[in-house]
């Protein structure tokens, strides 16, 4: 028979990988259906954030009791995707707009417009 904090670590684990995998194909949906690179980034940046943290979570659920180092290791990896997808996600969108990349046809608004002024391609690398 199986100890209840064991059974409950399982169970935990077990959790996290489901939860992990749904954000993940949630992540691989929003990037094929969704019709344009921010809406994208999007996607990948939130689900996929969430769902990578849920899976390194599992084994940190696992092995709770026995090897204290996989949990250190584990959370630093959640805190570490936490602090840099974020970062990532919004440098490849403050760079797809420099350059102009194109947006849905449905896009009626530019916010970013009055406050970052696109730079021609002419201008790029001169100084």
């Amino acid at each position: 028979m199986i100890a209840p904090l064991e059974l409950t670590r399982e169970i935990l684990a077990a959790a996290a990988m489901v939860g992990g995998t749904f954000f993940m194909i949630v992540t691989g949906l929003g990037l094929l259906r969704f019709p344009d690179v921010y809406t994208r980034m999007h996607a990948a940046g939130k689900a996929g954030t969430i769902g990578v943290a849920l899976l390194i979570l599992a084994p940190v659920f696992f092995f709770a009791g026995s090897e204290p180092f996989v949990s250190f290791r584990g959370v630093l990896a959640i805190v570490f995707q936490f602090i840099t997808t974020p970062a990532a996600t919004y440098l490849l969108a403050h760079a797809c707009y420099a350059t102009r990349y194109p947006t849905h046809a449905g896009t009626a608004l530019d916010e970013l417009g009055r406050w970052m002024p696109v730079v021609p391609d002419e201008d790029f690398g001169e100084e």
